[in-house]
């Protein structure tokens, strides 16, 4: 770098002597609002997307706020997945003639295989009772939301 740095220096009358080509200014202004523009673009999308991201942060519910629906279903497969037909039963209850309600309560809990039929044989009924409560609490989760909708 220091030698391009000395070459300019020696030779700097060279650099002087010449004229830019005709329309060079123009160019280079065009160039320079261009990037102007780019740069006040960033200025006002970035700030407003980071207010967007940072909005649906504070509206999304905090982690482990789910309720938990299952709680007197006791610590077995059985009863877990009792419960859990328990409280669908009561939703089908509640969601009534809502056509619209019935479709999404269907496509949500509908099980062709329950879960509970799926899981290894090597775990124990304490470990698939934690994994079903988890997976059926959540699905609950969804139920609340689709019978808490207003039309």
């Amino acid at each position: 770098m220091r030698n391009l740095e000395d070459y300019i220096r020696s030779n700097a009358g060279a650099f002087d002597a010449g004229l830019p080509p005709e329309g060079a200014e123009e160019r280079f202004l065009g160039r320079w609002e261009a990037g102007r523009s780019r740069v006040r673009i960033l200025r006002t999308v970035l700030p407003a997307a980071a207010a967007a991201a940072l909005a649906v942060l504070l509206l999304l519910p905090p982690a482990g706020s789910s309720r938990d629906w299952l709680r007197a279903a006791g610590d077995t497969p059985e009863g877990v997945y009792a419960g859990y037909m328990a409280q669908v039963t009561k939703a089908w209850a509640e969601a009534g003639t809502d056509e619209d309600k019935s479709e999404m309560l269907r496509n949500l809990t509908e099980e062709t295989v329950p879960l509970a039929d799926q899981l290894p044989d090597e775990l124990s009924d304490a470990e698939k009772a934690v994994i079903l409560k988890e997976h059926y609490n959540t699905i609950l989760d969804g139920v609340h939301q689709i019978l808490s909708m207003t039309e």
